[in-house]
């Protein structure tokens, strides 16, 4: 499937792994969706000031975080789930 077929398709999901950090906060998520509406979150995340860095299954899966939460944003954008680290201030 090309690429111009994958971004026109409104049921395919693609999925990923997400290094998210700002000051006060580092955490991983793992999310999955429409590429448009995974690109419209990361590019919201990067105005708001976080650096973003897609990372590999194993580095989500031996994260050590202070707690977890399970959301779905909207029917394009489900965010399975996000691990959170709370930086000392």
């Amino acid at each position: 499937m090309s690429n111009q077929e994958i971004m026109t398709d409104v049921n395919h999901v693609q999925h990923m792994f997400l290094r998210v950090e700002s000051d006060d906060m580092e955490c991983l998520i793992n999310v999955a969706g429409h590429p448009y509406r995974l690109r419209e979150l990361i590019f919201m995340m990067i105005e708001n000031g976080c650096r973003i860095e897609q990372i590999a299954a194993d580095t989500y899966n031996t994260f050590d975080y202070d707690k977890e939460t399970v959301e779905v944003h909207d029917y394009l954008t489900s965010i399975i789930k996000a691990k959170f680290k709370v930086q000392a201030p």
